[in-house]
């Protein structure tokens, strides 16, 4: 009786003192905690105060320092955020958004942030509007056919990565692509370019274009013999282009997407569009779940292309991620329009893995697994299928 007495009023004066909660007190007691490092407290009573419609700069700065040193990035960009519409120019605000956007691996936030600091801040922050070459990148793929009338297909590829600004981006890839399909062999030369432009804080706009440069060389026609008495294979190019644009909103744990895209090859045109959500869960494995569904349309066909991807942090300094695709993958482009399946056979399911190891901050080593399922008509119309396993791995370096 004397220990529930006890408890009942130990909770009634918990309940007084959360109601009687002012400004002065909220102000008071959050500050004690951050001169203390006592984060619990000041996140509680930081709570509290919100219920009761108490709410100011400086104890939505006081709440997202302290999810900050929990290394709650997420949670501390949301407080900071709330900051920052008690005052736009608030520069230990803006400074801590810079930190939120670099640790949760929105690069675009960030530096969308450190545009408005001043130019002593943005030093101090080893920030620049101009960087020529941020990063560069390369990547090998190497796919094993389960066929003998095909080769297995070689894939190389190298990127740069450019700032012309604080709030736009410049992708370049350079990549070569080669197979033979029964007699002929087929080289394909492709350059892409992304232009990445942040319109606020939490929305970019991307428009990007992709040269093919397919030459296919049929060795089972003829050969002429020329009065230089230089054999002349019969040689045959297919340029293709595609456009491509995408409007895209992140704000804290959540990600969409909406895409649209063109790709001209030979005289036909193929569209897609394409909507992705991703979101990623509260927790120190930083697991995220992303779902895109694509329509494709093109002379004859109306399809749909959907999938599914989802990583986790393994360990500090590796993550990994898993993905699915389900659909006829004819033409179907990918990352933003950086690679287009647009070879002979065509791919009807696809499921891997990829493996990120964050060796320094500079330093990003990858390597990835994926088994394919590929179709091919044949001479009689009928079609054959195939398995292919595809291996890759390549090195992203941050200048």
């Amino acid at each position: 009786m004397i220990v529930g007495l006890l408890f009942l009023t130990v909770n009634t004066t918990q309940v007084r003192a959360q109601e009687s909660l002012t400004f002065p007190s909220s102000d008071s007691i959050t500050l004690q905690c951050y001169k203390k490092g006592d984060w619990e407290k000041l996140i509680t009573t930081g709570k509290e105060s919100i219920k009761q419609h108490i709410d100011f700069k400086w104890l939505r700065q006081r709440m997202g320092y302290a999810y900050f040193m929990k290394a709650d990035y997420y949670a501390s960009e949301h407080h900071y955020e709330k900051a920052l519409a008690f005052d736009s120019a608030d520069t230990l605000t803006l400074t801590y958004l810079y930190y939120c956007g670099l640790y949760t691996a929105n690069d675009a936030y960030a530096r969308y942030q450190a545009s408005k600091l001043p130019v002593n801040i943005q030093k101090r922050l080893v920030t620049k509007p101009l960087r020529i070459v941020d990063a560069l990148d390369c990547e090998y793929n190497y796919k094993i056919n389960s066929v003998t009338t095909r080769s297995n297909p070689g894939y190389y590829r190298m990127g740069i990565h450019s700032k012309p600004g604080y709030r736009l981006n410049l992708y370049q890839s350079f990549s070569t692509f080669a197979q033979n399909i029964d007699s002929a062999g087929i080289r394909q030369n492709e350059y892409f370019a992304l232009l990445d432009y942040s319109l606020c804080s939490h929305i970019s706009l991307k428009i990007g274009y992709h040269f093919l440069g397919t030459k296919v060389v049929d060795t089972s026609t003829y050969r002429i013999t020329n009065r230089n008495k230089r054999t002349v294979i019969d040689t045959t190019f297919y340029p293709g282009h595609l456009f491509y644009s995408n409007v895209s909103y992140r704000r804290n744990r959540i990600d969409m997407v909406i895409s649209a895209s063109v790709l001209k090859h030979d005289s036909t045109w193929i569209q897609q569009y394409g909507i992705q959500a991703g979101v990623v869960l509260p927790g120190k494995l930083n697991i995220y779940l992303k779902s895109s569904l694509y329509g494709m349309f093109d002379p004859t066909t109306t399809r749909l292309v959907f999938s599914q991807s989802a990583g986790l942090l393994l360990f500090h300094s590796i993550c990994a991620e898993g993905e699915v695709t389900v659909g006829n993958l004819k033409d179907f482009s990918e990352m933003n329009g950086l690679y287009i399946y647009n070879s002979t056979d065509i791919t009807t399911f696809r499921t891997g893995l990829t493996i990120f190891w964050y060796v320094t901050k500079k330093l990003t080593l990858f390597g990835n697994y994926s088994f394919n399922k590929k179709e091919y008509e044949n001479t009689d119309n009928s079609t054959s299928s195939y398995n292919q396993h595809s291996m890759s791995s390549g090195i992203i370096w941050k200048i």
